[in-house]
């Protein structure tokens, strides 16, 4: 019969942890980073304004990502009613933690970095270098105004941002709601065990319940009841993102499929995420009992399939402009693939987000092996973020060279201040909580489940 973890283990492990002094040293030190290369950004990198506001965006729409992917991950599992990711399901839950401070993110970037974007009345006109090696303003108002002719309504700036705000907005309250369904039964289940040692926020959340299956009742009906509408405004939103804060940085291309490949990428991102502090934190969070190397197998067959669903949806993009050779088209794919600039990162993508993950899923041992496996989740999250910025900076940046220490300095160190803030958040979070969900019943095996393993010391 399968074996299940004591859940007290999780319960017990909660009083007097905090986030390791190492984590909070090198969370500091990624803010100090974020912070020092949006100042050097504005004030002395080659692509100026344009490219540290591009560079914002990528991290506000990379972080958004891992928050929400977390979130949907735990929404899929209770909708699927899925018992192989249970052990993983808090920590998908703690990083939509995270999601206020990307809203916030995402908040300052439309109040103050909207002329970025070539249809805004008052865009920013980037830098180049002339052939005597000059710099001077390239302008885009002729782009500007045959897209503002195209799509006179949607790309109105008052329309943009509100559909931004208010979609934003109701997605983060939706994951909320879920999360503090889920989070609550757990924390009247684990108050009824450490008594006067329970943390006293907790009661803000369990609003004085004491009955663990009254609570748990009430959190199972909730969260089913918000799966749909979760998954729905999902799907609306984050294609609304990459509509919008993504592809209308280039408003004269257009692909239908962008939206589905961005927030399917984002859950695959998420997953990816929920690994790697899986793997990373599994000592500290005492998650030895619960993620076992048949979890992450199942998790790593998850990211197989992912990997390749996004080398589909960029193929099926790609395909149709080529073959159509529409020059409005077109543009967008040449710029990325064939100058040399930006080639050499479509090529890193593809290893990075494909071919490299694709290959080493297949291992079945790899995808049981705690540090390997961790190895792969980065991978992913690193091809991801090429991804975002390989869509992001070309459309902001026209000069000839690639900027390597605009690169390094501002979009790696911006990246890494919001990695920074999302350290400290989900990690305290993780830390005065069960790292698992401690109440749910789809934690523990089926009872039809039955394991049956060789003797090791069988006769031969």
């Amino acid at each position: 019969m399968a074996h299940d973890p004591d859940v007290n283990l999780a319960i017990d492990a909660v009083p007097g942890r905090t986030l390791p002094r190492s984590a909070n040293i090198a969370s500091a030190l990624m803010v100090l980073a974020g912070v020092v290369g949006a100042v050097y950004g504005f004030t002395s990198a080659e692509g100026g304004h344009p490219w540290t506001w591009g560079a914002i965006l990528v991290a506000i729409v990379y972080t958004m990502g891992i928050a929400q992917g977390g979130v949907i991950f735990c929404v899929v599992l209770t909708g699927a009613w899925a018992r192989w990711g249970r052990p993983l399901k808090r920590i998908g839950e703690t990083l939509g933690y995270f999601l206020p401070f990307s809203y916030l993110a995402l908040l300052v970037f439309l109040l103050l970095g909207l002329r970025l974007y070539p249809w805004h009345p008052e865009t920013i006109t980037p830098l180049i270098v002339d052939g005597a090696g000059n710099p001077v303003q390239m302008a885009l108002e002729p782009h500007s105004l045959e897209a503002i002719s195209a799509k006179p309504w949607w790309l109105n700036k008052d329309f943009f941002v509100m559909r931004q705000v208010f979609g934003f907005a109701l997605l983060i309250s939706l994951s909320f709601l879920y999360l503090r369904a889920s989070l609550k039964s757990d924390l009247v289940l684990a108050k009824a065990r450490l008594q006067d040692q329970a943390p006293s926020w907790w009661e803000k959340i369990t609003g004085g319940l004491s009955d663990p299956d009254e609570a748990l009742a009430e959190g199972i009906r909730k969260q089913s009841k918000l799966f749909p509408f979760i998954c729905i405004t999902y799907a609306f939103v984050f294609s609304m993102l990459g509509f919008d804060l993504l592809m209308s940085l280039s408003p004269w291309w257009f692909s239908n499929m962008f939206g589905t490949w961005i927030f399917m990428s984002s859950f695959w991102l998420g997953m990816a995420s929920i690994g790697f502090i899986a793997m990373i934190g599994r000592d500290w969070l005492s998650l030895g009992e619960f993620v076992t190397p048949k979890v992450t197998h199942d998790l790593g067959m998850l990211l197989l399939a992912a990997c390749m669903f996004w080398a589909y949806t960029t193929f099926a993009q790609i395909l149709p402009i080529w073959y159509t050779d529409m020059p409005e088209e077109t543009d967008f794919l040449l710029v990325r693939m064939y100058l040399p600039q930006w080639s050499w990162m479509s090529q890193l993508v593809a290893v990075m987000c494909f071919l490299g993950p694709f290959t080493i899923l297949l291992s079945r041992g790899i995808k049981k092996m705690r540090w390997p496996f961790a190895a792969i989740c980065l991978l992913i999250m690193t091809g991801v973020f090429l991804e975002r910025s390989l869509v992001v900076m070309p459309s902001v940046f026209f000069g000839p060279e690639f900027p390597v220490s605009d690169f390094l300095i501002v979009n790696v160190g911006i990246l890494l201040g919001f990695l920074g803030v999302m350290v400290q958040v989900v990690g305290r979070m993780l830390a005065m909580v069960p790292a698992v969900v401690v109440s749910d019943p789809y934690l523990a095996s089926h009872p039809w489940d039955v394991h049956v393993h060789a003797a090791k010391n069988a006769a031969k």
